[in-house]
């Protein structure tokens, strides 16, 4: 086992140990630890993207992630997380590894936060969404699907998931609980665990106000730097830029109707520069059940649409997702969700993709 999968054993092992401290003890550090377990099997009807999705058919463990989440001192607090991945070449990774510290006292209508560690870049609505409970199972393609849904192309750009650096967080509490969080972040640019390769930094900002208790609007900016080559020449101070605004209905899990929409836009991480755009909604509506079917607690249909186009000066290269998908719980925590799920294409001869997605998964 490498190094670093041995120092994220090590510290999830000295998290739990701090976890057993017994009542009589002081108070910090307290730390919890909790977790999520998500297997998945798709089949797809993919033979004509063989090369680029492999396996028609697979079963996989998704996610397999304990979480070590604790408060140090009144004003420090800590967040690990490995996750134990199949279908990787090493199944374990380092995902969220962060420290916050609070500036200033818990009293007042506003916090702020300064973090320091690796978080997920504060970009995109669904990106940030938990995958505790995501109703259409996979935020881009997924596994099995060629991967050019929205969240694909804008991951693969430098602007999602999780990178190393520091950010700064504001929260104002407004009247009847609502909020309003602004975020700014630098970071390495490189992406999960991984060093910088320049002496610049990724810079990205990102808005939230709680309109209503149900009703959510947000809106995130972000300038990714590399190194692309230039005619045989790196070129080291290469930036691309990216916006999105979004807008949500409810929580994930919720009794009741849930919805959430983004609009992403920006530009690839390549010299080209192409400017690429995606749009997205997902939308469920929870059933609660009641009556002698003890094993089910709820009944959940969801429909998520992508729209993704990764180059808008191409009249041919658009991708649409569908997935429609219905999920029963089998308690609060625990899920089965099934899915039928097609990939369109806009190139001429270009064949579609279609078939079924299902995940069992529990947290605890």
């Amino acid at each position: 086992m490498r190094a670093i999968e041995r120092g994220i054993l090590a510290a999830v092992l000295v998290s739990a140990g701090v976890a057993t401290r017994s009542p009589g003890q002081a108070k910090y550090p307290d730390v919890k630890l909790s977790g999520r377990l998500q297997e998945q099997f798709f089949y797809f009807a993919n033979d004509a993207y063989a090369p680029e999705v492999g396996t028609p058919s697979n079963f996989l463990i998704r996610r397999a992630r304990i979480e070590a989440r604790g408060q140090i001192s009144e004003n420090v607090s800590l967040y690990v997380q490995p996750s134990f991945e199949g279908g990787r070449r090493s199944g374990l990774r380092l995902r969220d590894a962060y420290i916050d510290v609070r500036l200033g006292q818990e009293e007042g209508p506003t916090a702020v936060y300064l973090r320091g560690g690796q978080e997920k870049r504060p970009f995109s609505r669904y990106e940030l969404t938990s995958s505790n409970n995501l109703p259409s199972i996979e935020r881009g393609a997924g596994q099995g699907l060629p991967g050019r849904a929205t969240n694909n192309l804008f991951e693969g750009a430098g602007f999602l998931s999780h990178d190393v650096g520091a950010s700064l967080r504001v929260e104002h509490e407004l009247a009847g609980a609502r909020m309003v969080t602004l975020k700014l972040g630098v970071y390495n640019g490189q992406g999960e665990s991984l060093n910088d390769v320049n002496g610049r930094k990724s810079v990205g900002a990102r808005g939230t106000v709680a309109v209503s208790p149900k009703i959510d609007l947000g809106a995130s900016w972000f300038a990714h730097e590399g190194i692309v080559t230039v005619d045989g020449v790196p070129d080291s101070a290469f930036t691309n830029n990216a916006f999105d605004i979004d807008a949500q209905y409810g929580k994930p899990g919720d009794q009741g109707p849930f919805a959430l929409a983004e609009y992403l836009q920006g530009t690839d991480a390549t010299a080209l520069n192409a400017r690429m755009r995606g749009f997205q909604v997902v939308a469920a509506y929870n059933v609660p059940v009641e009556g002698p079917v003890s094993w089910l607690s709820a009944v959940e249909p969801a429909l998520r649409v992508d729209l993704a186009d990764p180059n808008t000066d191409l009249e041919d290269d658009g991708v649409t997702t569908v997935t429609a998908v219905v999920g029963f719980y089998l308690s609060s925590r625990a899920w089965l969700r099934v899915a039928y799920e097609r990939q369109g294409f806009q190139a001429d001869g270009s064949d579609d993709v279609s078939g079924i997605r299902s995940m069992l998964a529990v947290n605890f």
